[in-house]
C-alpha cells in the first residue's frame, strides 16, 4: 500500500445508485479515513449483459479447510464474475449482484487485502447490508420496510429513506442491468476489536428506470467503478453499519 498523508474525507452522497453520480445514499455525517491502493479505470464503459451460473448446475464448494463465507448464508459460490481476473472467491448474492473476495495478494493489480479469519464476520455483515439495499431498490415498488434494515443498519435505513422514497414516488425501480460486482476490503485505519471500516470499489452497471421502462434522469448504461465505504460497530456480538457514504479513493 502506498503511503498517504492526512485523512481522506468520505463525501456525502445525494444519490442512491449508479443512476445518479454512480453512488449510494449516505449517512448525514462525513467519514474520515485513509484510502487503500487500488488501480482501476475511471470511465464508464459499455458492457455486455452479465451471465449468471445456471441454477441447475452443481453448486461449487470451497476446498476442505479453506476460508469461505458461511455455508448457510444467502449467497452461492460461483466460478466467475464479470471483470474479475485475479484469484479469489466469487459469490452470487442475487441475480445480477456478485461479491468478489481476493485470496491472493496481487500488488501490481491493486490487491493489498485478502480474505482472512478476523475480517470474515465484518465482510459477511457488509454483504448482508448491501443485499438488503439491493433487494429493496429492485423490488416493485421499492421495499423500505424490510426488518433487515434495522438488523444491519443502526439507523434502520433512515439515511437512505428520503432519497429512495422520492424515487419510489416517481415510480422508479432499480435495474441491475449490466450487473454489479462488490469488491469489499477491510482497511487497517480505525480497525479494532469492535470497529471496522470497509472500502469497496464497486463495478457498478446498474440503473434506475421509470415505470415505463425508460432510464430515469441521471441514469446511463454501462459499468463504472464506484467507491463507497461503511463504518461498522460490533453491537451485542453482531457487526452493524454505523455510517455509510461515498469514497472515491476506494478506486484509486
Amino acid at each position: 500500500m502506498r503511503p498517504m498523508s492526512g485523512r481522506v474525507l468520505l463525501l456525502l452522497l445525494t444519490c442512491a445508485f449508479t443512476a445518479c453520480d454512480s453512488g449510494d445514499n449516505a449517512a448525514p455525517d462525513p467519514l474520515d479515513t485513509l484510502a487503500p491502493t487500488n488501480t482501476l479505470p475511471a470511465a464508464r464503459t459499455t458492457a455486455a449483459p452479465l451471465a449468471t451460473t445456471s441454477d441447475t448446475a452443481a453448486p461449487l464448494t470451497s476446498p476442505a479447510g479453506a476460508l469461505a463465507l458461511s455455508a448457510d448464508g444467502p449467497w452461492k459460490l460461483v466460478d466467475s464474475a464479470p471483470g474479475i481476473t485475479t484469484p479469489g472467491l466469487v459469490y452470487e448474492l442475487m441475480p445480477g449482484l456478485w461479491a468478489y473476495l481476493p485470496t491472493v495478494e496481487d500488488i501490481p493489480n491493486g490487491i493489498t487485502w485478502v480474505l482472512n479469519k478476523d475480517d470474515l464476520p465484518v465482510i459477511e455483515a457488509y454483504l448482508m447490508a448491501r443485499l438488503t439495499y439491493f433487494k429493496a431498490i429492485t423490488s416493485k415498488p421499492m421495499d423500505l420496510t424490510n426488518p433487515d434494515w434495522a438488523k444491519y443498519y443502526t439507523d434502520g435505513g433512515a439515511a437512505y429513506r428520503s432519497n429512495l422514497e422520492s424515487r419510489s414516488a416517481q415510480g422508479q425501480v432499480a435495474d441491475l442491468d449490466a450487473g454489479v460486482v462488490l469488491r469489499p476490503q477491510v482497511i487497517g485505519e480505525d480497525r479494532s476489536e469492535d470497529t471496522a471500516v470497509v472500502f469497496d470499489c464497486v463495478l457498478d452497471g446498474g440503473v434506475f428506470r421509470l415505470a415505463d421502462g425508460t432510464l430515469a434522469p441521471g441514469s446511463a448504461p454501462g459499468v463504472l467503478p464506484d467507491g463507497v465505504a461503511m463504518r461498522f460497530s460490533l453491537v451485542q456480538s453482531s457487526w452493524i453499519v454505523e455510517q455509510t457514504g461515498r469514497q472515491p479513493d476506494a478506486c484509486i
